[in-house]
């Protein structure tokens, strides 16, 4: 991180990703001393305007990129505005770093707990994670709520009360939409054991947010964002964004930085190979899926959700390293517990790719990256 931050005066605020023009439409939100990007920010900064406009009293202005996507995502938003709001927006940075890698240490512990004693040195593929470091630096949702769904399994492995099982799932699930994809295989597998207590109650994160997503969509902000999406604009046809990320204005091209892009294309293909495999071979049925059979639902199910939406993701997703890796994020900490419940070549080979990315990452903060033009917001 000293490394990331030293260009930039050594301000933490470097990390938000602030970019000018987002500063100039929000004249109220920098605060004094904030580092502003000339060229180019980050999705970090929508979380710290989402989190000023709610804990600053400002009036709720606030122009990010696109509206309803960024609210619908207010979990970290939450976490770190509200501590931010009692010690001091300027010091928002260091306040979503350090609740971020609180949360991925207390995660980092709970899967070691998680795993049996012969498997738990495979938590040093999570530990070394480049998916979750990168989003921890960029200070954006994926690390946090990967650490929050690793905590929730942990939970309900361990059997905590139900409160607090239900406190970190609804907070993982508010964190990122994805979170339902925890919850579902335990609500299917009580329903089919007639446990309808606890089948209704372990719905209750997933229609919380639902509630949450109506009530937003009832009124109409006073902007809806530079470049509102919807889900068709960020999808493409299966493999199709891949394809185009190798073309500019119809022309082919592959230089030395596309050698990542493959990487995580290779592990992408790893994990297709497994379940194509384990489909074949029955070793894994569409029960064990939906149902938590064999207790393993809460690890297929996410893993099958995040690499569908890597398959059908647009190119632009395929030209970043930064929006590419956290299509990752979550899936290291599951394939590891999945590892340590079957034995897999391809599942190896996956973790074995995360590590190599790792040092990328490293060599990539401290030789590739280039130094951006910026000020200090007065």
């Amino acid at each position: 991180m000293l490394w990331k931050i030293h260009p930039y005066q050594n301000a933490t605020s470097s990390l938000i990703g602030i970019w000018e023009g987002f500063a100039e439409i929000n004249p109220n939100i920098a605060e004094p001393g904030d580092v502003i990007y000339k060229d180019g920010g980050y999705d970090g900064q929508f979380f710290y305007y989402l989190a000023k406009s709610m804990f600053a009293d400002l009036e709720w202005d606030v122009i990010v990129d696109s509206y309803y996507f960024r609210l619908h995502r207010i979990g970290f938003t939450l976490l770190v505005g509200l501590p931010a709001s009692i010690i001091g927006f300027s010091n928002y940075a260091t306040i979503g770093l350090s609740i971020s890698l609180f949360l991925f240490l207390t995660s980092v512990l709970c899967l070691y707990q998680l795993l049996p004693k012969e498997h738990r040195y495979l938590t040093v593929f999570y530990l070394f994670s480049p998916y979750s470091l990168n989003s921890h630096l960029l200070l954006v949702a994926d690390g946090v709520f990967t650490s929050l769904f690793i905590i929730t399994i942990f939970l309900l492995e361990k059997q905590y009360h139900l409160i607090v099982i239900l406190l970190v799932a609804t907070l993982t699930v508010f964190t990122r939409e994805l979170g339902i994809i925890l919850l579902i295989p335990i609500v299917i597998s009580k329903f089919s054991l007639k446990d309808y207590k606890f089948a209704v109650l372990y719905l209750f994160p997933i229609l919380l947010f639902i509630s949450f997503l109506i009530w937003t969509r009832s009124f109409i902000p006073n902007h809806l964002g530079t470049n509102p999406l919807g889900f068709g604009d960020m999808i493409d046809y299966p493999l199709f964004g891949f394809v185009k990320s190798f073309f500019d204005n119809g022309i082919f091209h592959l230089s030395p930085k596309e050698s990542t892009k493959l990487l995580l294309f290779l592990q992408a293909s790893l994990l297709i190979a497994f379940f194509s495999n384990s489909f074949l071979n029955k070793s894994i049925s569409i029960k064990d899926i939906f149902s938590n059979s064999k207790n393993t639902g809460i690890l297929l199910l996410p893993i099958l959700a995040s690499l569908s939406i890597l398959l059908i993701a647009e190119q632009g997703y395929w030209r970043s390293f930064d929006n590419l890796s956290r299509m990752f994020t979550l899936s290291v900490p599951l394939v590891i517990l999945l590892k340590s419940r079957v034995n897999s070549k391809l599942l190896d080979y996956f973790l074995y790719l995360s590590l190599i990315l790792f040092f990328f990452l490293v060599l990539r903060i401290l030789f590739i990256t280039q130094i951006k033009d910026f000020y200090i917001s007065p």
